[in-house]
């Protein structure tokens, strides 16, 4: 299970918060050392590179629980990041 800072959001729902991930969802239970969501569909989430907001909705993977949509997520943030650096790089020597 991740050890995950969560948070109730006042609004409604949870903020789950790692590593530079944030993920929205409405409500969870813990169920096999997962946290698993109560309605996937309506999860989201969204990670900063820089001053940019990038935000994933977990309805096109549907993903029951947090640590797989995390892990899914992840990858994008790596992806972003690692090109983010790159083109600063390139910047820098241009």
């Amino acid at each position: 299970m991740y050890q995950f800072k969560i948070i109730k959001v006042q609004e409604g729902g949870y903020k789950f918060e790692l590593e530079g991930i944030k993920l929205l969802v409405d409500d969870y239970s813990i169920e096999n050392d997962k946290h698993m969501l109560r309605t996937p569909n309506k999860a989201f989430a969204f990670f900063n590179i820089g001053s940019d907001i990038y935000g994933i909705s977990n309805e096109p993977f549907n993903y029951d629980n947090a640590e797989d949509l995390y892990d899914a997520i992840i990858k994008q943030y790596n992806m972003f990041d690692h090109g983010n650096a790159n083109n600063n790089n390139l910047k820098r020597s241009a």
